[in-house]
């Protein structure tokens, strides 16, 4: 018996030994298999963003001291329908609303980064709409700017026909682009004052804009699914990218902001929004409590929270 039970032990041990081999090397190899399957899909669509776009980049490069008024209210338009143009532009154009059976429409990550911009665009254009393209108040808005953010941007971010969002959001810049060029002619008004300066920072991190996807970032961990984790930290991605877009040029037109409201503080905020921007985990993870995991819904969240109260900073700055 015993002679006959030896050699099964032995065969049962390999057997063993190989499963426990298959499972340990298992895991390195699809991370692998994923990290190089990623990796080619980022050489055609771009995911991170370190540098400010050319466009951007190309009108920050003149001094402000160079640029009049109204071409500065241009640029501010420039800066507030940049963003919305790239994705529009991007590798497999506006995703959000392709039907389900086409492949970009699984690629949730730049989906929910384009509904977050579509969001922060709407926010910057009702306030430019509402405050900075009227002398007072009491002013009828720009027809241009109106249409475009009460008709167009308002438009769902998933119709695939009939219209589709591509063709609405396409008709919002276009309007955008006819008030730019009335304002360079002086037949369209562009007002900022200095009491504006502040407004548009309070309004920046308020309960309508900021606040929307800090909300998404801070709610309980069991309150959340863990498939609508990379959701949140992508969208708010999009809403900086956009944001981060305008403040550079806003900054850049109003040098005021960084003697007033502290260069430090104007510093640590762009500093956090590249953070945000070049944001891209390979696998996001929950990392509950005292988990040894990382937790990156909760570090997207420190970056925006230090944003917010960066700009809050400013604007007290800025009031006094």
């Amino acid at each position: 018996m015993e002679s006959r039970w030896i050699p099964k032990m032995t065969l049962f041990g390999k057997r063993l030994v190989l499963i426990l081999l298959c499972f340990i090397l298992i895991w390195p190899l699809t991370a692998s298999v994923y990290w190089l399957v990623y990796k080619g899909y980022t050489m055609i669509d771009q995911t991170k963003f370190p540098e400010l776009d050319p466009a951007i980049q190309s009108i920050l490069r003149t001094p402000a001291e160079e640029i009049s008024e109204p071409r500065k209210g241009v640029a501010l338009s420039q800066a507030m329908r940049n963003r919305l143009e790239w994705e529009m532009a991007s590798a497999f154009g506006w995703s959000v609303n392709d039907l389900i059976i086409s492949p970009t429409r699984w690629l949730d990550n730049r989906n929910n980064r384009q509904r977050g911009t579509i969001f922060a665009t709407r926010m910057l254009v009702n306030f430019f709409s509402t405050n900075l393209a009227k002398y007072g108040k009491v002013d009828a808005e720009n027809s241009f700017l109106k249409e475009a953010r009460e008709k167009h941007f308002a438009f769902s971010a998933n119709s695939w026909w009939f219209p589709s969002t591509e063709k609405e959001y396409r008709k919002g810049l276009e309007l955008l682009k006819q008030y730019e060029a009335d304002v360079q002619k002086e037949n369209a008004i562009y007002n900022l004052r200095s009491d504006d300066m502040y407004n548009l920072l309070m309004y920046i991190i308020g309960s309508q804009f900021l606040d929307q996807p800090l909300g998404l970032l801070v709610q309980a961990d069991e309150e959340v699914a863990y498939r609508d984790l990379d959701d949140r930290i992508y969208y708010t991605q999009g809403v900086v990218l956009v944001l981060r877009d305008f403040l550079r040029m806003f900054a850049h037109l109003y040098p005021d902001i960084n003697t007033k409201g502290g260069e430090d503080n104007v510093r640590v905020a762009f500093r956090d929004m590249d953070n945000i921007c070049t944001f891209d985990p390979l696998i996001v993870l929950r990392g509950r409590h005292d988990s040894i995991m990382a937790d990156h819904r909760g570090k997207m969240a420190r970056y925006l929270i230090s944003i917010r109260e960066r700009i809050n900073d400013v604007a007290q700055s800025i009031r006094r």
